[in-house]
């Protein structure tokens, strides 16, 4: 048999064209650096489809790729076939699975009645990226040459788009960590469509108010085609917040704790809406993991924002000579709402203005709406709170199957576990979420954060963590009683509302010993403190302190202080720091110049008219006694429980912490220790009383340490589980 050859010169032309399209190929990847996925695929397809003359092509990017998936189809003009995308992607079937298989039978049949020979090529070594589909009625489809560039081509894509994978993986990365793009998300249409069965969509038209400031209820918008402005009424007029366009949403963290709404917004650019009520948004938070942290991290920058840039609904003032303004400053601080403050000894206008009103010096700090609406004279916290609506969410008609006594680390621990596995949970806290872990400036040990944390940042995410699960929080609410003659319990207020509960974890930690030898009541307010957190810093400017304690609280204070403050003087009785403080923070205070420790020392004197001006202390070895002059005492020395309104009720021990679990006492004190009724014995962490757990600092024997106490609530959470099983 001859075999007949090709004229060389046609043979020459062929591969000169073959080598200038291989070229061509080869100098793609430079020109798709930056380009999106479906930018590629498309410029991929336009040049096969010239260098090939195909009668159809088409290429689909797979799911794994990372981004939402891309599908085309080119057919030729003259081409009989007569095909959509969706046709083809339902002939193939899965593609890769297809390739696999060395055919794919069904879009073979349907187009071999045209006479179209078809060739798959896949995206990626083992078809991960994508496939592409290429088709041609030409006799011999495909040639060797024309198999060598499909090879190639999909080689070269495959480089392109795993690049564009790895810009895209940085872009994303990128926008994270900017905190403006954090704190204004555009939802994705993929993302709002997850959350379109969590609300419903209406039409809104321009100058429509949304919500004003006080509010209670309203619900989370997403911007389907409207655009918002976000403004803070005055009674100087608005300030602007921000302008929210399609694709972003609406809502601070008060939207999930259901608190009041600061802010207003107002309808710019007509169209629709999806309005997703508090309800339901608490739903979408628990069920959908990636828009909840969209949703979440939104919620508490913005709050943070509102804080930082002072655009709360709320203007304090004060002096910062008056012990009521820091303690209003300060519970305003700790729970995270924002306001505005005018210092009197620094503004004139404000002072005469107030002179003009008669308001005496007694009735300072003054808290008054922003919009003029709310004047509240020297409030109590609780009036405070619930001017603002903070406990506006909380019903005290229910029967909750857990009250949670404290909102610090062990009973924030609790109510995360709790509302997360379906127990309807009632945080009641006397202050702000933290406790004494709150104040603390930087916990540097605390597992997860290599950097460390503040006890107020720890605080804040723990309870909106809670409050996502669905937990409530009573703020400014002190506990005074326990009726625990039958069940539910009952838990009596210091405004004496009752609350009603199947089981009870009381996390109500305990505060700093005071020193007898001196009279701290004379000055607190007026230079005695019990927490360092940024406003207490503030006033420290430049000044020598002094910090009282021994642990790892005092530690944190005296570090945080000496950035601040000229001179930080740590008193500690012990004759070393090593039996109670973490190694790093002995670290930290030896290496730092403008710490003094001074072991085997106690508080002697002090001294001071309206206010602390002078600290004398003496060496308990030699007696020898010394003073500075300074206007700020820090005491973080010991621990009393805060356990008054349950002797009586529990078993405690002879300082007041609770006994639980095989530390109660065999033996019955009827004075002291009420006698056990069940025949079962008490589960770990039970009080004397069932169903009634302690956690934390509260629980005699506990470690004091932040990771401990987080351990216990949750590990009570199993407990109160069993508890209100025997209920049943």
């Amino acid at each position: 048999m001859e075999v007949q050859l090709e004229d060389p010169a046609q043979e020459i032309k062929r591969l000169r064209r073959c080598i200038n399209d291989l070229t061509s190929l080869l100098a793609l990847p430079a020109i798709w650096r930056g380009s999106e996925p479906s930018q590629i695929v498309q410029t991929l397809l336009d040049v096969l489809f010239r260098m090939l003359s195909l009668d159809f092509a088409y290429a689909r990017l797979s799911d794994a790729f990372g981004v939402m998936p891309v599908e085309i189809l080119r057919v030729a003009e003259d081409s009989k076939i007569n095909l959509s995308a969706e046709e083809v992607r339902n002939m193939l079937g899965d593609p890769l699975a297809a390739y696999a298989q060395g055919s794919l039978p069904q879009i073979r049949n349907q187009l071999a009645i045209e006479g179209i020979a078809i060739v798959p090529a896949q995206l990626g070594v083992h078809g991960e990226i994508g496939v592409i589909v290429l088709g041609s009625n030409r006799t011999g489809f495909p040639e060797k040459t024309e198999s060598l560039l499909l090879t190639v081509a999909a080689n070269e894509a495959s480089i392109g788009l795993q690049e564009a994978r790895l810009l895209s993986e940085q872009k994303r990365i990128s926008a994270e960590l900017n905190a403006e793009n954090q704190m204004w998300p555009v939802l994705t249409e993929a993302e709002i469509d997850r959350a379109r069965p969590y609300g419903r969509v209406r039409r809104v038209e321009i100058g429509e108010i949304l919500y004003r400031p006080g509010e209670v209820g309203r619900p989370c918008f997403v911007l389907l085609s409207v655009s918002l402005e976000i403004v803070q009424p005055t009674i100087n007029g608005e300030r602007l917040v921000t302008i929210l366009r399609p694709g972003m949403f609406t809502g601070e963290a008060g939207s999930i704790a259901g608190q009041r709404t600061v802010v207003q917004a107002r309808v710019i650019q007509a169209g629709e809406i999806l309005e997703v009520r508090p309800e339901d948004l608490r739903t979408l938070v628990a069920h959908d993991a990636s828009l909840s942290e969209i949703l979440l991290r939104a919620f508490m920058l913005r709050r943070l924002m509102l804080i930082d840039r002072q655009l709360g609904n709320v203007v304090v003032v004060g002096s910062q000579h008056s012990a009521d303004t820091l303690r209003l400053r300060e519970f305003l601080s700790r729970n995270g709402h924002p306001f505005s403050y005018i210092d009197l000894d620094m503004d004139d206008a404000y002072r005469n203005l107030l002179d003009r009103f008669g308001i005496a010096v007694s009735e300072i700090p003054i808290v008054m709406g922003n919009d003029g609406t709310m004047v509240l004279r020297n409030p109590s916290t609780s009036q405070l709170a619930d001017s603002l609506g903070l406990n506006d969410n909380i019903d005290n008609s229910s029967l909750h199957d857990l009250i949670i006594v404290g909102a610090g680390p062990a009973g924030l621990a609790a109510a995360v576990y709790a509302a997360s596995e379906g127990i309807d949970a009632l945080v009641i806290e006397s202050h702000a979420p933290g406790g004494q872990a709150g104040s603390s400036s930087k916990i540097e040990n605390y597992l997860g954060f290599p950097t460390g944390v503040s006890g107020q940042e720890l605080a804040t995410s723990a309870t909106k963590q809670a409050q996502k699960f669905g937990a409530k929080m009573a703020l400014a609410r002190a506990i005074v009683q326990l009726r625990c003659q039958h069940r539910p319990y009952e838990l009596v207020m210091n405004d004496g509302t009752v609350f009603f509960a199947r089981t009870i974890v009381i996390a109500t930690g305990a505060w700093y010993k005071k020193p007898t030898a001196v009279n701290l009541d004379r000055f607190v307010g007026h230079g005695i403190h019990y927490g360092a957190t940024f406003l207490e810093a503030q006033l420290c400017e430049g000044e020598e302190v002094i910090v009282v304690g021994g642990g790892n609280s005092a530690g944190q204070a005296a570090v945080f202080l000496s950035q601040h403050a000229r001179k930080v003087y740590m008193l500690v009785r012990a004759a070393t720091l090593s039996e109670s403080m973490s190694h790093y923070l002995i670290a930290r205070i030896s290496g730092n110049p403008s710490i003094e420790l001074l072991c085997n020392t106690e508080l002697a004197d002090l001294e001071g008219e309206s206010a602390l001006e002078k600290v004398s202390w003496a060496n308990k070895l030699n007696g020898e006694v010394r003073s500075v002059n300074a206007h700020h005492l820090f005491i973080m020395a010991g621990a009393s429980p805060n356990t008054s309104w349950l002797r009586g009720r529990v078993a405690l021990d002879e300082k007041g912490f609770i006994l639980t679990g095989r530390d109660l006492p065999p033996v019955v004190d009827p004075d002291r220790s009420p006698v056990w009724p069940l025949s079962r014995p008490p589960f770990m962490l039970e009080s004397s009383l069932p169903g009634v757990f302690a956690v934390g600092d509260v629980r005699a024997g506990s470690v004091k340490r932040v990771a401990s106490a987080v351990g216990e609530g949750a590990i009570s959470v199993s407990m109160v589980h069993r508890a209100l099983a025997e209920l049943e």
